[in-house]
């Protein structure tokens, strides 16, 4: 027979609940952005190199403008996305039930589980470095798409570059999930380094305390350096991808266009 000497949640009781329910709904509008600018900037080469109108654009822009215009423009639109989402997200959480401006009591349990468990702190603490950590991934998965985009030549390329990204995407999404059951395993510590993969894992292992500041700070550091290698050498694939209408496999020409002496 269970007696029950307390009714109050014990720090780790509420982290649990706190990362069963609050932490899986806050990294999903990051996943499903980054899902979104992937298709945005990807379905737009794309639509450019099956329609010939990128034989115009590139005659009066140069590649390189060309791939920075998309990479900034999309990013823009997906962080005003994201910060349209923040303010509906408040809007709606203070809305209760009967329509007054006031707080959902459904939050209530949340929210006190949040600070009582010590949460709300690490995320304060965190929020500089996740802000660095989710705009650099922003431009790193837009630089990525980019690239593969400029080897397309229709449609069914596009969905084939999609498919390794999204499954990429999504690895991070359930390991981020998941991160507390790998009971801090070097395993799972190494993927939070990852790029790609350190925008959803890092976060979710500091806040359960299975990395410190420093170890973010190292994930930030290595997603810039990436994303510093990849505007060096991706953009002169995209160069020779941009026009490329080969009716070769499209894996076979990024491997020719990395093979190349151009690049």
């Amino acid at each position: 027979e269970r007696v029950v000497l307390s009714n109050e949640k014990s720090v780790d009781e509420n982290m649990e609940i706190v990362m069963g329910t609050l932490f899986p709904t806050l990294i999903l509008p990051f996943f499903m952005l980054i899902i979104f600018l992937v298709q945005m900037i990807g379905g737009e080469i794309c639509e450019e190199k099956t329609t010939k109108s990128m034989e115009i654009i590139i005659s009066n822009v140069s590649p390189k403008v060309h791939l920075f215009s998309k990479v900034l423009a999309s990013n823009f639109f997906i962080i005003i996305q994201a910060i349209l989402l923040v303010i509906y997200s408040v809007i709606g959480i203070l809305i209760s039930t009967k329509g007054q401006l006031q707080l959902n009591p459904n939050v209530d349990t949340l929210l006190t589980a949040t600070v009582s468990s010590g949460f709300l702190d690490k995320v304060l603490n965190l929020l500089p470095a996740v802000i660095i950590l989710m705009i650099l991934s922003f431009v790193a998965y837009s630089l990525i798409a980019g690239i593969l985009a400029s080897m397309t030549t229709n449609m069914e390329d596009f969905s084939q570059i999609q498919t390794p990204i999204m499954l990429v995407l999504l690895a991070g999404y359930y390991l981020a999930i998941m991160a507390g059951m790998f009971d801090g395993s070097t395993f799972i510590r190494v993927l939070s380094y990852v790029p790609f993969l350190s925008c959803l894992i890092a976060p979710s292992l500091y806040i359960i305390g299975q990395i410190t500041m420093i170890d973010v700070i190292i994930s930030i550091l290595i997603l810039g350096l990436t994303i510093f290698l990849m505007t060096k050498y991706g953009l002169k694939i995209y160069k020779i991808g941009i026009l490329n209408y080969s009716n070769e496999k499209i894996w076979t020409r990024f491997a020719k266009a990395i093979k190349s002496k151009d690049v």
